[in-house]
């Protein structure tokens, strides 16, 4: 059941974050693709402060590649990409690391 969980919430996130209509779309690509990736860590390993790192330095490599071959470094971007780790983390290793009777 725990692995059904853990499993459902990234898509959950890469559905919900899709629309947007305050925030561009562009930040909410960027929370749900780092939602996804730290849930599926934390789900694998168990280890949701290890996953949020990774994950955001991933966002962080992202973003200075943009700033050297692409768009341009923005910390909006950046800013989402952490917010969506901590969220994808977090909230897997409540769900995950609970104990279901």
């Amino acid at each position: 059941m725990r692995v059904f969980v853990c499993l459902c919430f990234p898509v959950f996130v890469m559905f919900t974050c899709g629309c947007g209509f305050v925030i561009a779309s562009d930040k909410w690509n960027h929370f749900a693709f780092s939602a996804s990736v730290s849930s599926v860590a934390t789900a694998s390993t168990s280890e949701p402060v290890e996953s949020v790192v990774f994950t955001a330095g991933l966002g962080l490599l992202k973003e200075i590649y943009d700033g050297l071959h692409g768009s341009g470094f923005q910390v909006r971007d950046l800013a989402a990409d952490v917010a969506g780790a901590a969220a994808g983390g977090f909230v897997t290793a409540g769900i995950c690391m609970e104990e279901f009777p």
